[in-house]
């Protein structure tokens, strides 16, 4: 049943309902907020709860924990986005109030696994060459890191479409056309002896459908005050390697269901899964399997050109 934001309480000793496929709490925490600090208050309540359970770390958490507060906030998202539906359909309405959930609840989760701790480096990479072999372009950087950062990843992979911009369609047939200009501006890199996060800063995300993508910065900036907003909203996404592996907590371009495994490709219609790969010095990164900046080791995009950045950590 969904709760309207006026009914819904928790009060201190209370039973709470539990989902059984995950154990996220259906009741909503006490608070006297409403419209998107509701959605707020009640994200980070999810995510503390059900880390504090040891039921947030499936594959699918995020899309999971989304689902349900687009169920319980349906009423407050649409207030939201109220005076933009004149000018979409209802499926891009609900595709519009999905993404701007599901990024905002990514953003949230990735973040509680950064290691307790940590040093803190902010680096811009310098471009420092750039060399061609057959069809592709290879840019090289240097940044001034310290050299006791374990696990370096120094190929970063991205669509050239996604800084460039243009039309056209992905390998599932999917239709794009998006402003571009999508550029990793700059990495944070939070690290211990034995544990590294790398937080990449995008300076916009694009939407295929521009006048969906329109709106989507528009919230997106509103819901995270202080993004840069040069081009349109900045993106953060991260990613942690420790043990051996990279670990990809909500933005991961694989997805598994039913025994059935895809790669997602540039224009899919995002959704949000956990999984990792072992890492590898020489392995890259590619950051743009999806517009979202949903990544893997692996390219699901093989028939669009790249652009190949190597970052010297030193």
């Amino acid at each position: 049943m969904v709760i309207s934001l006026k009914r819904a309480k928790l009060l201190v000793g209370v039973l709470v309902l539990v989902l059984t496929f995950s154990g996220l709490v259906s009741a909503r925490p006490q608070a006297d907020v409403s419209g998107w600090a509701a959605v707020d208050t009640f994200v980070r309540y999810q995510i503390d709860v059900n880390k504090a359970w040891g039921t947030s770390e499936n594959s699918y958490f995020v899309d999971e924990l989304t689902q349900l507060v687009l169920r319980n906030f349906d009423e407050e998202l649409d207030a939201r986005i109220a005076q933009y539906a004149g000018n979409l359909t209802p499926e891009q309405r609900e595709q519009l109030k999905y993404l701007l959930v599901s990024d905002y609840v990514s953003y949230l989760y990735q973040k509680s696994f950064y290691p307790k701790n940590a040093k803190t480096l902010v680096v811009k990479p310098i471009k420092i060459a750039s060399v061609k072999k057959g069809d592709k372009i290879y840019d090289y950087y240097y940044t001034s890191t310290s050299s006791s950062i374990p696990y370096p990843i120094h190929w970063w992979v991205q669509v050239k479409k996604d800084m460039d911009g243009g039309y056209g369609r992905d390998r599932h047939g999917n239709y794009y056309w998006i402003n571009g200009n999508n550029n990793i501006s700059y990495i944070k890199i939070f690290y211990t002896s034995n544990d590294v996060v790398y937080e990449v800063h995008f300076y916009d995300e694009d939407d295929p459908n521009p006048l969906k993508d329109k709106y989507f910065d528009r919230e997106r900036c509103r819901n995270y005050p202080g993004r840069d907003s040069t081009y349109g909203c900045e993106d953060i996404e991260s990613i942690e390697v420790k043990d051996g592996y990279i670990i990809f907590h909500s933005d991961w371009s694989h997805v598994c269901e039913n025994g059935v495994c895809v790669d997602q490709t540039f224009a899919d219609s995002p959704k949000h899964a956990a999984g990792r790969r072992p890492y590898k010095n020489d392995i890259a990164i590619y950051v743009s399997n999806v517009m979202n900046h949903m990544m893997d080791v692996i390219d699901s995009n093989p028939g669009m050109a790249k652009h190949w950045g190597y970052v010297s950590w030193t």
